[in-house]
């Protein structure tokens, strides 16, 4: 019987550069967190003193629950801090009993026959437990958009109070996707006076350029300037799409054996993103623009909302989608010809692509999926729709629209 063959060290090192970069997980490794310092900073100083919590919030994507997992390895090695770091995710099916019941699962809780051997499902009763635990404790409740249980939520509240009130040796970090802190609370919003309210905003090219550069050190692989600058560029601020296309690259150059990163190497990955990123994105992709003639102009206006300047919190308006409209077409077009598209976009038919809001002759439009729209630029440039020049144009002219008037909607 021959003997099985061994990998070589190209594919070991093929596989390394995967274990890296990491689309489809989060970030649960200091050494290869980049971004970020001044939120790390505002929840650094809401987990030593207690009585304090933290509410960390943003867009689908920007990165809320990587910054979460690193916490607990903030905090290891100090003498005097001991510190139990847990984690769960709410489900749309939990109630406040369930989710706790999780929570203390994770803790390893005994109960000590207080409660007669059922998981305490009452703020005070969790407080209590929680003072008996013998250490300080960090817990992660990630995906509060999903906990659809008001009554629940209602005790969540009255928890964090409770804790905050007896400074209870406690933090926990509530995460979820919302504009807003009351968008995740609701009418619970009065407990904010306990809650450290940080925003994860889309990531600055800077920051996702160091993504790159923490991978690659772990990596000994090096990237040329462009490259790099090219993959911060093309991920929109989102770090899904910087561990996408950098994943993709860094194979690309390995496999031809370099150890650094060129543009061609950006090149190959972009049409690789399109092909194989998450079947969600490209289904949502293919609702939106689908359609049996072959002179509608679906595909092309989704592109044009894809690039038009956005303002902070990703809105953006029909007089913004004309200018990307007339290069993509190479004509000066119309807001007439294209509104239907964009008003079709935000119905049930075409998935509900875009989210439309205010009033008529007013109305206001963003990706209801931020993933979404990157992806759509990453598809423009694979079939050589657009180019790179208008994204890059597009891009600054967005970020000098934002710095001039940041409170202004596009």
């Amino acid at each position: 019987m021959s003997q099985r063959p061994e990998p070589t060290d190209k594919l070991r090192k093929i596989a390394q550069v995967g274990s890296v970069f990491t689309p489809g997980a989060p970030i649960d490794d200091y050494s290869l967190f980049g971004g970020r310092m001044d939120q790390v900073l505002d929840v650094i100083n809401t987990v030593g003193p207690k009585g304090r919590h933290v509410i960390l919030y943003g867009e689908r994507g920007v990165g809320k629950t990587s910054l979460a997992n690193i916490l607990a390895e903030v905090f290891e090695g100090f003498d005097n801090f001991k510190l139990r770091s847990v984690g769960v995710n709410c489900q749309t099916q939990d109630d406040f009993a369930t989710l706790w019941s999780n929570i203390f699962r994770e803790l390893e809780w005994d109960g000590n026959g207080e409660w007669e051997g059922r998981t305490p499902d009452e703020p005070e009763q969790i407080r209590h437990a929680i003072e008996r635990l013998g250490y300080q404790a960090l817990i992660v409740i990630d995906e509060l958009d999903r906990f659809e249980d008001d009554t629940g939520l209602s005790l969540l509240a009255d928890t964090v109070k409770t804790l905050s009130d007896h400074a209870s040796p406690v933090t926990l970090v509530l995460v979820g996707v919302a504009d807003s802190v009351d968008e995740l609370l609701g009418d619970h919003y009065s407990v904010g006076r306990a809650l450290n309210q940080v925003h994860l905003p889309r990531m600055s090219g800077a920051e996702l350029e160091e993504i790159v550069d923490k991978g690659l050190y772990e990596l000994h692989l090096e990237i040329k300037p462009d490259a790099r600058k090219r993959i911060a560029r093309l991920s929109e601020g989102l770090p899904f799409y910087t561990h996408s296309l950098a994943l993709h690259a860094g194979q690309r150059a390995v496999s031809d054996d370099r150890n650094v990163i060129e543009e061609v190497d950006v090149s190959r990955a972009v049409e690789l993103v399109v092909r194989k990123t998450q079947h969600s994105i490209q289904t949502a992709y293919e609702t939106a623009t689908r359609s049996p003639r072959k002179d509608t102009l679906f595909e092309q206006v989704m592109l044009a909302c894809a690039l038009a300047p956005k303002g902070p919190l990703g809105h953006f308006t029909a007089g913004a989608v004309r200018e990307p409209m007339s290069r993509i077409m190479g004509e000066d077009v119309d807001i007439s010809k294209f509104n239907r598209h964009m008003n079709a976009f935000a119905g049930e038919k075409r998935g509900r692509a875009l989210e439309k809001s205010g009033e008529e002759r007013g109305w206001f439009y963003r990706f209801r999926d931020p993933l979404l729209q990157p992806f759509v630029i990453l598809q423009g440039l694979a079939s050589g729709e657009i180019d790179e020049k208008l994204v890059a144009e597009m891009q600054a002219r967005g970020e000098d629209a934002n710095a001039s008037a940041p409170e202004r909607l596009f």
